[in-house]
């Protein structure tokens, strides 16, 4: 069941526009996401492949004092994983543009990336600017370099020409949801020979690899919910329907019992108030059983009773429910003054509880 029948690309309301987008009955349409062009796949630091080491807090106090800043304010690696999504979030510009998937960037795009994570990261932590790199920690001057390709990070000449500098490098892949960062001194020993790119960038070596001080070495990623849709036939009404209430209703009714971040909604809706569309669906859905639990007390402690993922700040779970009788194995909570469990594929459709009005 979905909630729009109507022909995605008829010719009476579709318009081409430039660079792929087209418009639906005020949506626009990305173009299609691609195999080619995405990342290498990784999931984290590959093993050891010489006997380099990071160096020991004797050998390089000054590195090992930005190790500890950064792990002092962010121990579990939940705020660097935060501003690297907000930052591909950015890029993608979803609630504009309808698009999600790396592949659907134009090229000049692309290559922004790595200015947002290190803006992103400057906004999240406070770090104030350098004397010569982007950022100072714990009084040292640190340049931040991103990858999407681990260990792909491009060095320029001011860190290896004028004495051993500190990167702090960060890379994230969108398809594995996986991210690391860590820190390096960038010397001659640890940087691939030049090649022959004008700028004098260069890569790090097998030893500069082994010599990377993981702050996280390999953590998971908020994931881009549309990415992850296995079935083209789900994203298909979520990502092209015709109206932006219609994508915002299939996005909870298709993907239940799967969180769902503020950015998917947005860029479903392609409309400011995303949130509206969301209490919309509720309505929506609840003839079919189907609740959306928000980040607000108590929906998270509902979601948990359920054994559903819990909804974080900016995000949701939907589920369709049926009541919960004596004798049922599942797992159940309140609400409405009734207890609830998750619907079987066998259970009939129930009208939904309403949930508590302070609901996110």
């Amino acid at each position: 069941m979905s909630f729009d029948q109507t022909s995605l690309f008829g010719d009476d309301d579709s318009t081409v526009l430039p660079r792929g987008l087209r418009v639906h009955r005020g949506r626009v349409l990305p173009p299609r996401p691609k195999t080619a062009g995405r990342p290498r796949p990784a999931t984290g630091p590959s093993p050891y492949r010489t006997d380099a080491q990071p160096p020991t807090r004797e050998h390089h106090p000054q590195l090992w004092a930005v190790r500890d800043a950064i792990k002092a304010m962010d121990p579990d690696g939940v705020r660097t994983g935060y501003a690297i999504r907000e930052a591909l979030d950015q890029i993608y510009d979803g609630q504009r543009t309808g698009r999600w998937d790396y592949t659907q960037l134009l090229k000049t795009e692309k290559t922004h990336v790595g200015t947002l994570v290190e803006i992103w990261l400057q906004r999240e932590f406070g770090f104030a600017d350098g004397r010569d790199l982007d950022y100072q920690i714990a009084g040292v001057d640190v340049d931040c370099k991103w990858s999407l390709n681990l260990y792909d990070w491009e060095i320029p000449q001011e860190m290896y020409s004028r004495g051993d500098k500190i990167a702090l490098v960060v890379w994230a892949n969108e398809y594995t949801a996986r991210w690391a960062s860590g820190l390096v001194v960038i010397s001659e020993s640890v940087l691939r020979p030049p090649g022959r790119q004008r700028d004098g960038k260069r890569r790090l070596n097998d030893r500069g690899r082994d010599s990377i001080l993981w702050i996280e070495a390999g953590a998971d990623l908020v994931k881009n919910t549309l990415l992850h849709v296995k079935d083209p036939a789900k994203l298909e009404l979520i990502a092209y329907a015709a109206k932006g209430q219609t994508a915002v209703t299939n996005l909870f009714h298709e993907l239940t019992g799967q969180l769902v971040n503020r950015a998917t909604v947005l860029t479903a809706a392609q409309q400011v108030d995303g949130a509206k569309r969301v209490r919309d669906a509720r309505k929506h859905l609840r003839p079919h059983g189907i609740v959306i639990f928000g980040h607000y007390a108590p929906h998270p402690q509902m979601a948990a009773e359920l054994g559903l993922p819990v909804p974080t700040l900016g995000r949701f779970v939907s589920a369709r429910l049926t009541p919960w009788s004596a004798g049922d194995p599942e797992p159940r909570t309140e609400i409405d003054g009734r207890l609830w469990r998750l619907s079987r594929p066998s259970d009939p459709p129930t009208i939904a509880p309403e949930l508590p009005k302070q609901g996110g």
